[in-house]
C-alpha cells in the first residue's frame, strides 16, 4: 500500500513506483541548457550502440553495485552484453502487476536491489523524449552496495580526457541531503559523455550513508565510472544515475549540471509531498 504524502517511509523499495513517476514527469528538464546534444537512444534496451556523431560503440551498460571487486573496477569494459550481466533495462519503467508491488521492480540478479527507468523510448532521442535516467535502493534491507555503475566503449578513441566533478558532498537541498558527482569523457571531437551521480536520503525515509565512493576509469576508450554509498548498516539511500551530453566535447557547464540535480529533488519532494 502506497503511503500518504508526507509520511515517513520505512523501506524506500516500497515506494519504487512513487519515485519513478518523479522521474518520468519531470526528465524532459534533465538536460543541459547550453548546447545541448540529442543523443540516440536507439533500439538496444540494456546500452546505447551508437548515440550519434561517434558519441559510444555499445556502452553505457548501466549495473547496480554489487560487490567490492566490481565497484573499485567498475563493470566491464567490453562492448557485449554477456560481459555485463547485471545491466538494467531502461525500458523497465512500469510493474509487471495490474497493481503496484515492490516485487513488481526487484532487480533480476539482485534480489536486495529495486529500480525504476524513467527515460528510454524506442528510437527516441534525449532531445525530444528527456534524458535516460534510473534510479534504484538496497531499502533497510542491510545490503552493502547501493550505487550505480556503467561500462562499455565511449567511442573516443583514446582521445580526449577524464574529468569528475563533485556538485554536492553531503549538503541539505530542499530538506535532502545530497551527494553528487558526474563523471566526464571530453575533449575529443565526439560529444562529450557525462554521467551524473546522485546519492539522496531524507529524514522521513530515515536515511543512514555508509562511505561514499567513486571510480572514474582514466583511460578515454572506456565509459567506465561508478558511484555508490557502502555499509552493511546504511539505510533507505536513494541512487540516481542520468547520461548528459553536450556538442562538440565540451564539458557541461556545472551550474547547469547542479540545476538538474536540483530539478530532479524538486520532482522527487514534490511526489512525496515533503
Amino acid at each position: 500500500m502506497m503511503m500518504s504524502p508526507g509520511q515517513e517511509v520505512t523501506d524506500l523499495r516500497t515506494e519504487t513506483k512513487k519515485i519513478g513517476d518523479a522521474l518520468k514527469n519531470g526528465k524532459g528538464d534533465y538536460i543541459l541548457t547550453t548546447n545541448n546534444y540529442p543523443y540516440n537512444y536507439e533500439s538496444n534496451e540494456e546500452y546505447i550502440g551508437d548515440g550519434g556523431g561517434d558519441m559510444f560503440d555499445n556502452a553505457n551498460f548501466t549495473s547496480p553495485v554489487s560487490s567490492s571487486t566490481r565497484s573499485t573496477s567498475s563493470p566491464s569494459t567490453s562492448t557485449s552484453l554477456s560481459s555485463h550481466p547485471d545491466a538494467i533495462r531502461y525500458d523497465y519503467d512500469t510493474g509487471t502487476g495490474s497493481g503496484f508491488t515492490a516485487g513488481d521492480f526487484v532487480h533480476p540478479n539482485i534480489s536486495s536491489f529495486t529500480y525504476i527507468a524513467g527515460g528510454w523510448t524506442n528510437g527516441g532521442n534525449a532531445g525530444t523524449n528527456g534524458a535516460l535516467v534510473v534510479a534504484g535502493t538496497t531499502g533497510n534491507s542491510g545490503y552493502q552496495w547501493c550505487g550505480w555503475m556503467v561500462g562499455g566503449n565511449s567511442g573516443a578513441d583514446g582521445n580526449g580526457s577524464k574529468t569528475q566533478v563533485d556538485i554536492y558532498n553531503g549538503a541539505k537541498v530542499s530538506g535532502f541531503t545530497v551527494y553528487s558527482s558526474y563523471m566526464s569523457t571530453s575533449g575529443a571531437s565526439d560529444p562529450s559523455c557525462n554521467s551524473l551521480y546522485i546519492l539522496l536520503g531524507h529524514d522521513k525515509w530515515g536515511t543512514t550513508f555508509g562511505t561514499i565512493n567513486k571510480y572514474n576509469e582514466g583511460s578515454t576508450n572506456y565509459f567506465n565510472s561508478a558511484m555508490w554509498s557502502e555499509s552493511t548498516s546504511q539505510n533507505n539511500v536513494l541512487a540516481i544515475y542520468l547520461l548528459v551530453a553536450r556538442q562538440a566535447g565540451n564539458l557541461p557547464v556545472q551550474s547547469e549540471m547542479q540545476d538538474i540535480v536540483d530539478e530532479i529533488i524538486t520532482d522527487i519532494k514534490a511526489e512525496f509531498g515533503y
